[in-house]
């Protein structure tokens, strides 16, 4: 059973939406799923309703326009925003890109799994962890 019951994932590939869904799924019936296709459409997403907020968010390291770390940066400076746990999602992370995602603020960094069952498994220590 998860901690979490929406969870906001920010994106720019389509087909990873749709795994990264179908993982939730998989995980968790019970844990809402939305997608932002950038970072653009999350900080619209995230300033439109204050009440209706996630209860964690994953954003992708690497999108074009705004990337994962100019969104995270923008988040951390909406104090409505304060408190959803952040987790950074990647095909890879340098050490100076984690250093760097944990000091503006996200409380994990997570490396996209090639294969569907490692993205379970994964997304179910996540979301039975508190952030």
């Amino acid at each position: 059973m998860s901690l979490y019951r929406t969870i906001l994932l920010v994106d720019d590939d389509k087909e990873d939406q749709e795994i990264f869904r179908d993982a939730i799924e998989e995980v968790d019936t019970s844990v809402h799923c939305l997608c932002a296709n950038n970072g653009e459409e999350a900080l619209v997403l995230l300033g439109n309703d204050i009440t209706a907020q996630p209860d964690l968010l994953f954003i992708d390291l690497n999108m074009p326009r705004l990337n994962g770390k100019q969104v995270l940066q923008e988040i951390k400076k909406q104090p409505h925003l304060d408190g959803i746990p952040i987790i950074m999602y990647s095909t890879f992370f340098g050490e100076a890109d984690i250093a760097e995602i944990k000091a503006a603020g996200a409380v994990h960094h997570m490396i996209k799994p090639t294969k569907f069952a490692d993205l379970c498994a994964s997304l179910e220590k996540i979301l039975a962890t508190r952030w």
